[in-house]
Parts: C-alpha cells; sequence; structure tokens
C-alpha cells in the first residue's frame, strides 16, 4: 500500500511563511526617528521650534512620558496591526491555514471540493458538517482525481471520500499485480467496519466504464478492525481526589484512540501513558496493551473499551 503524502501530511501543521516582519521596537525607532527628521527639518524654517531631544541617535527614546514619543508609540501599533492584518489576510487564502468559510472558498475555488453534510439536513441548524481538518485533507487529494493527470490511487480516495464521506471515514488503496486495485474502507460509525450496502454501493460506483482507470480492476474491501481494550493505573500522591484526573485520563485516551482509528496507523503503547498523565498524577503504568498496536496494511486500530484505576504514590 502506499501512503500518498497528499492523505498523510497534515499542512495545518507546517508553519505558514509571513509576508510582513513584525516587530513593535524597530517599527517605533524607525517612526521616531522619521519624525526627528521631519521636525528638525521644520525648525530650520522655524528656529523658536524646541528641539526633539528625547531619543538618542539610534532613535530610541530616551524618555517614554513626551508627548511625540506617545504619539509615535500610537502610530507603531497602529502599523503593525495593519501588518498582523496582511499576514491574516494571507493565511485565511492558503489551503494550509484558513479556516471555516475561508476554507470553504479555498477549497471550493480552487479544489473543486464542497464541505461534506455528515449527518442532519444541509442548510439547518442540525446538520453536523465535515470539520476543518478533513475537510483540507480531502481537498488536498482533488489535484490526484483530475481527468489531465489520470486517476490516480490517490484520485480514488479522494472520490471515495466525496461520493460517501458522510459514511466513510478513511480510505486507502492497494495495488496489486495485473491491475487488481484494492480500495480499502474505514466506516464512521462504530468500530468503523463497513457494512455491506456501503461496500455495494462503493463497488458500483466504480464499475462503470468511465468510473475508473481502464487498466485497473477497482475492488473494495473492509478495513481490518484490531480491537484493543487499553487499562491504565494512575499513580497519585495522598490528598488531591483522584476522580477528576480519572476521568481525564478515559478522555484523553478516548480522543487518541479516535485520532489513530485509521487505516495503516499504530497506536503506540507510549503515547497511550503520556496523554493519560495530567494534573497531579505521578505516573501512568500501561497494562494493555502490552505492545503498540499496529494496523498494518489495511489495518485500523480500534480502542474497544478503557479502563482507568489508580493507586497512591507514596
Amino acid at each position: 500500500m502506499t501512503a500518498y503524502t497528499a492523505d498523510t501530511l497534515d499542512l495545518s501543521r507546517i508553519g505558514a511563511p509571513t509576508l510582513t516582519a513584525i516587530d513593535f521596537e524597530a517599527t517605533l525607532r524607525a517612526r521616531l526617528l522619521d519624525f526627528k527628521a521631519r521636525w528638525d527639518a521644520a525648525r530650520v524654517k522655524n528656529p523658536e521650534l524646541p528641539a526633539f531631544d528625547v531619543i538618542d541617535d539610534a532613535g530610541n527614546p530616551v524618555t517614554q512620558f513626551d508627548a511625540g514619543v506617545v504619539l509615535a508609540q500610537e502610530f507603531a501599533f497602529g502599523e503593525i496591526n495593519v501588518l498582523q492584518a496582511i499576514n491574516d489576510h494571507a493565511n485565511a487564502l492558503r489551503l494550509a491555514t484558513s479556516v471555516g468559510a475561508d476554507l470553504d472558498h479555498v477549497a471550493i475555488t480552487y479544489k473543486a471540493t464542497e464541505r461534506l453534510v455528515i449527518s442532519g439536513t444541509p442548510g439547518s441548524a442540525d446538520a453536523v458538517l465535515e470539520s476543518d481538518d478533513e475537510y483540507r485533507a480531502r481537498a488536498q487529494l482533488s489535484d490526484e482525481a483530475r481527468p489531465l493527470f489520470g486517476l490516480t490511487p490517490g484520485g480514488y480516495e479522494w472520490r471515495v471520500r466525496k461520493l460517501y464521506g458522510d459514511r466513510v471515514k478513511h480510505v486507502r488503496t492497494r495495488k496489486r499485480p495485473a491491475g487488481w486495485l484494492d480500495l480499502i474502507v474505514l466506516a464512521r460509525a462504530g468500530d468503523g467496519t463497513p457494512p455491506e450496502t456501503l461496500i455495494g454501493d462503493l463497488q458500483a460506483a466504480f464499475d462503470g466504464e468511465a468510473a475508473s482507470q481502464s487498466t485497473d480492476i477497482v475492488t473494495v474491501c473492509p478495513a481490518r478492525i484490531v480491537p484493543t481494550p487499553v487499562s491504565v493505573k494512575l499513580w497519585v500522591p495522598r490528598g488531591p481526589d483522584p476522580a477528576a484526573a480519572v476521568a481525564a485520563a478515559a478522555t484523553a485516551i478516548a480522543a487518541l484512540g479516535a485520532e489513530r482509528h485509521r487505516i495503516g496507523e499504530t497506536l503506540h503503547r507510549q503515547a497511550i501513558g503520556a496523554v493519560a498523565k495530567s494534573g497531579a498524577v505521578r505516573h501512568v503504568d500501561v497494562i494493555t496493551p502490552a505492545a503498540d498496536v499496529v494496523g498494518g496494511i489495511d489495518g485500523a486500530p480500534w480502542i474497544s473499551g478503557i479502563t482507568v484505576g489508580w493507586g497512591i504514590d507514596a
């Protein structure tokens, strides 16, 4: 199975380039030096004006309480706000950093990808929409489905998520000899096992002559679910009520499980211990699993149960 960069790379974690540098102190010095130059020019024409001697030769204020310094500070603050607005507007037009309505604009305009309605009626208050992270990842795959380049394995993934993203949580392709191509599908509901109806709908969507590459024989397969009960023991000092730590650990483990519930992902034992440790917890024993849970080529780790115990760390 090929792990496509467009599917595995999280653009939102990449630092966005800065269009304009923002440095309040440098901006203030520049404004003060410019003001002094203009003031000195005015004094040449009107020698009765007092000298502007509240900054040194480098433009650093000698006093913070002169009216000219205060005005320059206000001007500098306004200038850096404008520069920050420029950077913010630039980020709103980048797929990696845009969110909300800005992300919709970028994805629809440049990636021909609309946000999915996961459940409820489109446009109604009860509608549950695709998250920004899922939407961004799906839009990022769109280039692989453009006819000009042919339908790549990544293009198949994009089409599955576009057509059935309300029922499909994740999909991976696996190319085999003689033109066979498997679409391995993980469902959104429950442990991720796709129902027969979903497998049938997807297979029908790619059986048509124009629905796949002429050299591909497409087969839709369910992901192999790797159920994993998780059990940890928190060690806390005497005094604090461990109930809050137990609840926080259970919530954090569940969130980690949801994140790693993807085809080909690994649920690391060390990560379980790391997320379970918070607040007054001194250390965590991970009882199960005994080792990392590896999804492999077609599997997805699934936390089937969470048990959180505690003990006093003397």
